[in-house]
Parts: structure tokens; C-alpha cells; sequence
């Protein structure tokens, strides 16, 4: 990705979109597989079209699961050939080291989910959930925001923002040797105060680009990559 903050196009639901999302520069574009309750998901069989093209340019394709049973899993891996798989459940740690071991190729990422800006958060408890992460041998942590819909909690597309000041005391204290990427309420509007707050590796997104769910919108799309490099080369300079 060079010295840029990376970004990463989500809920992708059509080669069309993942093209687009190439277009303008992501460096990821990231399908929902098999999630029953994200209005964007897609099947493996679904899936395999976006992924047979990954990557497009050099934008690489991942793949995001919910509580996948484990041969379902090895089965979307050995077929899709993801670049990255993400869990946006907390994944169970010895299962990471076991996928470790036989797909060596493909990048291991865990969404960490924070409360949304206003809730507290225990730092202590947080903090030792990352580092079993990192030793459990996760590639990549993104920081993302839990909603409560209807009594419910809903993990990734909520549209829900954290606090970045709280995410930013979070990442000064996490191994720095793993990409720390934000999510949660990024869209063009406001990519580049997330940027400038948190300093992440990158920003992870799918909500604040869509015209509607499930299917992109080409102008935010465009507006969203331009403000986060502008943004991205700016902080580094600063920081």
C-alpha cells in the first residue's frame, strides 16, 4: 500500500462494485459470505465470481464470515482463495493458530468491536483481547463499532461511529507490529477527521459509500479515497 492510509471498499456485492472499488484506488474490496443477518451477503458459489478476478489491478479481494462452522470455513477458503478472511465474531484462538498452519497464503483478520462514542470501555480487558490476538497470530485488527438494534447487537454496516480519542489511546497501546485499521461510521464527509484523529493503517467501510444497501455509489466512492490519501499524506508529514 506504500505510505498511503489504506482503505477498504465492504459489503461488496458485484464484480461491477469490486471494479469500481479498483478503480479509484482501494486497496481491498471486502465480501460478506454466508452472514444471515447482513443484507449484503452472498453465498461461496455467490462470491466466486469477484473472487476469480482478485485481484482487480491491485485491489485484493476478502472475504468476511460470521460464526463460520470450521469445514465450512476451510471450504470458502480452499475455493475462494481470499486474500484475507475476516472475522467479525471473536474467533476462537487456537482456531486461528489451526488456520494458520494449513493456509499459510491467506491473511488472517479479526474486527475487535468497541462501543459506540459515549459508553465506556474497559482498557485493561480490551487490551489483553488484543494481544491473545496478536500471539493467536491474527495478520490484522480492525476497530470497529457495535450497534444495539432492537435489543440486538450487530456486528459491522451499522453505520455507528466510536470514539476516535479512545480508539486513538487504544492503538498507542496495542503491539504496533500488527495494522490497526479503523471502522464504523466512515464515509467522504468525515474520512478525513477518522484519519486525522486515530493515525489507523487504514479505514474499513461500506455503509457511508452505498447509494443504497448492497450497491455502491461511484461519486462517494471517489470523494471517500481522494479525501482519505489527501488526509493520509498529511498525517504522515505531521506525525
Amino acid at each position: 500500500m506504500g505510505n498511503h492510509c489504506g482503505v477498504k471498499i465492504c459489503g461488496t456485492t458485484s464484480l461491477e462494485d469490486a471494479q469500481l472499488a479498483a478503480g479509484y484506488g482501494a486497496d481491498y474490496f471486502g465480501v460478506v459470505v454466508e452472514v444471515d443477518f447482513s443484507p449484503r451477503s452472498l453465498t461461496i458459489d455467490q462470491a466466486k465470481p469477484l473472487f476469480d478476478q482478485s485481484p482487480i489491478n491491485r485491489t485484493a479481494g476478502v472475504a468476511l464470515v460470521f460464526h463460520m462452522k470450521p469445514a465450512r470455513l476451510r471450504h470458502l477458503m480452499a475455493c475462494l482463495h481470499p486474500h484475507a478472511v475476516q472475522f467479525l465474531n471473536p474467533e476462537d484462538f487456537s482456531h486461528i493458530r489451526e488456520l494458520k498452519q494449513q493456509f499459510p497464503d491467506v491473511r488472517l483478520w479479526q474486527s475487535i468491536h468497541l462501543p459506540e462514542a459515549g459508553k465506556e470501555i474497559d482498557f485493561n480487558a480490551f487490551l489483553e483481547r488484543v494481544q491473545a490476538y496478536v500471539e493467536a497470530g491474527i495478520d490484522l485488527l480492525i476497530f470497529d463499532t457495535v450497534a444495539v438494534l432492537k435489543g440486538v447487537q450487530k456486528f459491522g454496516g451499522t453505520g455507528m461511529v466510536s470514539d476516535w480519542h479512545v480508539v486513538r489511546q487504544l492503538i498507542d497501546q496495542v503491539d504496533t507490529s500488527v495494522p490497526v485499521w479503523l471502522a464504523g461510521g466512515i464515509d467522504p464527509d468525515n474520512v478525513a477527521a477518522a484519519i486525522a484523529a486515530v493515525r489507523p493503517a487504514g479505514v474499513d467501510l461500506c455503509s457511508g459509500v452505498e447509494a443504497a444497501p448492497g450497491r455502491k455509489d461511484p461519486e462517494k466512492i471517489r470523494r471517500l479515497i481522494e479525501n482519505s490519501r489527501l488526509q493520509g499524506k498529511q498525517s504522515l508529514f505531521l506525525h
